[in-house]
């Protein structure tokens, strides 16, 4: 006898759904934890998400020029309020100096949703119930930012801080220390695993680890095959476009690396638009024609060619470098061509076998081919699943992009064959 975990699991949260109908009041409260979350997770990830967030990826430490911002927890009722009116102080310490923050409120407060939340919500939408337990805990983050130098040696930075409440009352923050490395410690300490590098940068954007750039580029360019996949160079491309601190480091250190890897380098370098006489001059002039003849296609470019289907894992690495929307948005739009699946679905299913890639059957595969990667990374990655929902709830959507949305987890066309 087969156990039915599903709808199993369905009832065990309805019965939740229940209880939580009259909840136990919980005062609000200022958690003395707090999390250390990357610069671009505040400024770009989350304006563009709408209601409740995943958890960031958590900082460990700290590579030259990157940024980090403090994220203050408060659980309880009422928690959103209480953080918008508390006064959150913080001092950070390194190489001998101490820098106060002055005191000010979160200038961005979100809820953040429970671990596994995403999995939960579309389970229980198949069974048409809501999710009783969205979210209990917010996170507040002041405006405040510190930035290591770009020619910061190694060292550490301590981060204390308090929370002054509205109503006189403090809570210390529990201090914690970060290592803060040059990209050559921080390649020895915290190595890129080479059989988990593809793990690596499908995360990269939850917390840049610029360090490992390097280590991964001399997988890709010494792998034939590989070094000349446009959706792996694109996510090389667009990390360095978003670090230009990284981008110098690997111009210096390119020089000393194997012919393969150094031209491998030097063209995404290129295709980033940076600046690099030292390192063209360290290659040949065969090698250097070969960087500058280096393009790339636009990935934005929806026109219903054979190359599609690479565009797409072309605006997939955007968004594993990046963290941004927008390709997330421009795979959802691919959504809306569910009539062409359905013809191709006819015709195949009377044993016609395609002779041309037609306008029609490049959409009708890209249709199934976005459904099936937005299914499977919205499990995989918070980021996505909370793009998705703001797609979906956004009044720009179409409504038939929409409904599509709202049964990615159960169409058989999303389903990997």
């Amino acid at each position: 006898m087969k156990l039915r975990l599903v709808p199993v699991f369905v009832v065990f949260i309805a019965n939740l759904a229940i209880a939580a109908d009259k909840p136990k009041p919980a005062s609000a409260k200022i958690e003395p934890d707090f999390m250390v979350i990357a610069n671009q997770v505040i400024d770009e990830q989350w304006p563009a998400i709408v209601g409740p967030v995943n958890a960031p990826g958590q900082v460990d430490h700290i590579e030259p020029g990157q940024c980090i911002r403090i994220g203050v927890f408060a659980s309880g009722d009422d928690r959103d309020r209480l953080l918008a009116s508390t006064k959150i102080e913080l001092q950070l310490t390194s190489a001998g100096q101490t820098q106060s923050m002055p005191a000010e409120a979160p200038a961005i407060v979100k809820q953040g949703k429970p671990e596994g939340g995403d999995f939960v919500t579309q389970v229980l939408g198949v069974a048409n119930i809501k999710n009783p337990m969205l979210s209990m805990v917010s996170i507040g983050v002041p405006s405040a930012k510190w930035c290591a130098p770009r020619d910061t040696g190694d060292s550490s930075i301590s981060i204390a801080g308090r929370a002054s409440l509205p109503d006189g009352k403090s809570v210390l923050l529990k201090s914690q220390t970060l290592a803060v490395t040059t990209f050559a410690t921080a390649r020895q300490k915290f190595p890129l695993d080479p059989k988990n590098w593809e793990d690596w940068s499908q995360t990269y954007y939850a917390a840049p680890i610029p360090s490992r750039i390097l280590p991964a580029m001399r997988i890709v360019g010494a792998d034939s095959r590989m070094a000349h996949m446009k959706n792996e160079a694109l996510f090389f491309v667009e990390a360095l476009r978003k670090d230009p601190v990284a981008a110098d480091d690997l111009k210096q250190a390119l020089v000393r690396e194997d012919p393969a890897v150094r031209l491998y380098g030097a063209v995404i370098l290129k295709l980033a638009g940076e600046p690099m006489d030292d390192l063209l001059n360290a290659l040949n002039a065969d090698e250097r024609a070969r960087v500058a003849a280096a393009r790339l296609p636009d990935p934005y470019d929806l026109t219903p060619d054979p190359d599609l289907a690479n565009r797409m894992d072309m605006l997939w690495s955007i968004f594993f470098a990046t963290g941004q929307r927008k390709p997330v948005e421009t795979i959802v739009s691919m959504l809306a061509w569910r009539a062409d699946y359905d013809t191709l679905g006819k015709k195949l299913d009377t044993g016609y076998t395609p002779k041309e890639i037609t306008p029609e059957v490049m959409r009708g595969a890209c249709y199934s081919a976005a459904g099936w990667a937005l299914n499977s990374l919205s499990l995989s990655s918070p980021l996505v699943a909370d793009y998705i929902e703001a797609i979906h709830a956004s009044p720009d959507t179409q409504p038939v992009i929409r409904k599509e949305l709202e049964n990615l987890t159960t169409n058989p066309a999303f389903r990997k064959r």
